[in-house]
Formats: C-alpha cells, structure tokens, sequence
C-alpha cells in the first residue's frame, strides 16, 4: 500500500556505500524509519537538503506490515522550515532539538496532539525572530511534555514552594527522596511554564541562567520520560546561547 507521509526529519545515518537511514516523525504514522539512496550526485544532494534535521518535507511512502524500514520516493518540501536552514543560529537550534525529538519520540505511534506539537515547533522556529532563538529550546521542550503527558503540576505553586522534580509537582514540605529545587531553583520552572511564542524575544536571561534551565529540564526528561543525556549537540547549543 502506498499512502503519502507529512514528515520531520530527525537524524540520518551511513547504513552502506549506497544506502542510508532516514529517521524521521510523521503526521500519519509517528515514528518511521526510511531507508534512503547515498550518493554525490544532484539529485541525492537535493534530497539530502530536504532531509535535514528538522526540515519538513512530503513523500510516497510504499507501507508493508512488519517491516520495519520503509521505501520513500517523490520526496518534496512542505512550506514550513524554509528559512531555518539559512539561518546559522536556528539552524543549530533545529540541530539540537532534532536529536532531542529523534530519542523521545522513536517508540511513538501516530498521535495527533503530539504532531501538531511538533509540526508547530517547526513553524514556530521558522518565524522566530533573533532575539526570541536563544530562548527557543526552552520553549519547545517544556511545551513537548504537555503532549506527552509529563507536564509539571503548576497547580499548587506559592511563594516559597519547593518544586519536587519526582513527583513534578510544588510542595511546602521537603521531599523524602531529596529530588527538589529551592526556592530561587524553582523559579525557573515557574519561568518555563509561562513562556510563549509571543514572549520568548522579551525575556532577558543570562547565557548561565540559560544554560541551568535548560539542563534542569534535560534532566526532568530523564527523570519522567526516557534516558536523553547525554546529547551531541548541547555543547554547542550552550557555546551559541
């Protein structure tokens, strides 16, 4: 059965001399996996463009039960992420958020909620203005875990509260297990829950603060989701920002 795919790519990688493995998250299916032709010629350079990490792109895709690696032709871009790929900043952004996407969501079937999540985070990065990239992992990964299904209980926040990261809620009491975050710690969570597209460019944080926010959340997923550290592409994600 052939059924045409609205994809992410997510990460490629060398199988053989003239083979590669594209993983990427589709709107119909979830995960898949594509098995890709290599080569130096213009037409495998072309497809190699549209296949970058978090470029959006169609294709026919020729479905067959059990298999676990697919066959994609008539590859083409979709209108989102177009001007990502010019743009060195948020090009390493896509770079990042990519590897962080392929590890989360490589056992997920389809899911509605969790593509438009996904599709518009590519969109969201393609519109972001210069001020608003530094900030924009922080925004994806925390709007990530409303779709699935680990958003931190905001609910019961005070002044004062300690935000316990096992149970992912606030609290006024000490956790037995010692997994919190004081009171100046925990503002940043209550910081990640109220960004927005809207708001991201006119938040002001230092590159350090930055960078403890955004290895506090790192380690949230690891806690709650699925082991994401360590990353490749965090070291440079924290250089640039």
């Amino acid at each position: 059965m052939q059924q045409a795919l609205h994809c992410i790519a997510l990460r490629t990688v060398r199988y053989s001399d003239n083979r590669s493995i594209l993983s990427a998250w589709t709107a119909e299916r979830g995960y898949m996996s594509f098995a890709m032709p290599s080569g130096n010629g213009r037409e495998a350079n072309r497809r190699r463009a549209l296949t970058m990490p978090l470029a959006a792109f169609e294709g026919i895709c020729d479905i067959k039960p059990g298999r676990e690696i697919s066959f994609i032709k008539d590859i083409k871009p979709m209108k989102i992420g177009m001007r990502t790929i010019s743009d060195p900043a948020k090009l390493a952004v896509a770079l990042f958020l990519a590897e962080v996407f392929e590890k989360l969501l490589r056992a997920s079937q389809r899911d509605d909620a969790l593509s438009l999540t996904v599709f518009d985070t590519v969109s969201a990065l393609d519109a972001a203005g210069s001020r608003g990239v530094a900030n924009f992992p922080l925004w994806a990964l925390y709007r990530l875990t409303t779709a699935l299904g680990i958003e931190p209980d905001m609910s019961h926040w005070s002044s004062g509260a300690l935000f316990d990261l096992e149970a992912a809620r606030w609290t006024q009491t000490t956790p037995t297990t010692g997994q919190s975050l004081l009171t100046e710690e925990g503002k940043a969570v209550r910081i990640l829950s109220r960004m927005s597209c809207e708001n991201i460019e006119r938040l002001k944080l230092t590159r350090e603060a930055r960078r403890r926010m955004l290895e506090g959340i790192l380690r949230y997923y690891d806690m709650h989701f699925c082991k994401l550290t360590p990353l490749n592409s965090l070291a440079v994600v924290s250089e640039l920002f």
